[in-house]
């Protein structure tokens, strides 16, 4: 029992002689765990709250689209929470109320804060897809041609396909304008009603 009493002994002033030593790092790290524990929490919490009080003002665009202006909306989306998926919907959504009021400057400034700020490859897919098309209307093929080159999503291939033998039908490049219509069918075809558009396509340029 005494060996047993002695090593208690010694173990503990081994524990005590460890806390002098290092008590001072011990309570720096232990002050640093609560710190990022409670910056983590408050991080998190800020984060929830932001995609709450952002799906809201995206519900509310939504709501409003058609009869209301949605300019405000957006705006405070675009400033306030950027990062979230809601902006650059909110975004799309006013450019294609600006190109269906013929302000097309306005369209396109919409298009490109997508491009540059969404968080989201499909979102800024569909904005490139979107500004291709918008100057595919006015005739500014070149534009157009590169806007849908610039189009990288897997989900998009089809219609950049489509788009592009838009583009080269426009500039009376059949050859291309077929060789993109059939990539476009080959990514369809058995999987949407949108090679049957296609196949007329094709079938126009053949006859």
């Amino acid at each position: 029992m005494a060996v047993d009493i002695n090593d208690d002994n010694s173990l503990n002033e081994k524990a005590v002689n460890f806390w002098e030593k290092n008590k001072k790092n011990i309570i720096l790290v232990g002050i640093l765990f609560v710190v990022i524990y409670l910056t983590l929490n408050f991080y998190f919490a800020s984060q929830q709250k932001s995609h709450f009080l952002a799906s809201e003002i995206y519900q509310k665009i939504q709501l409003e689209f058609e009869d209301g202006d949605i300019s405000s909306y957006v705006t405070d989306l675009k400033a306030e929470h950027s990062n979230s998926p809601y902006a650059g919907r909110a975004s799309l959504i006013l450019a294609q109320t600006h190109t269906k009021n013929n302000n097309f400057d306005d369209a396109f400034a919409e298009l490109d804060w997508v491009i540059n700020n969404s968080p989201e490859q499909s979102i800024k897919s569909l904005a490139l897809y979107s500004k291709a098309k918008l100057y595919l209307m006015q005739n500014d093929l070149d534009q157009a041609e590169n806007s849908a080159n610039l189009i990288n999503s897997k989900g998009y291939e089809g219609l950049k396909n489509i788009l592009l033998g838009d583009i080269y039908f426009s500039k009376k490049n059949n050859a291309k304008a077929l060789e993109f219509y059939q990539l476009a069918f080959n990514f369809y075809v058995n999987k949407n009603d949108l090679s049957k558009v296609i196949k007329t396509k094709i079938d126009a340029i053949g006859n």
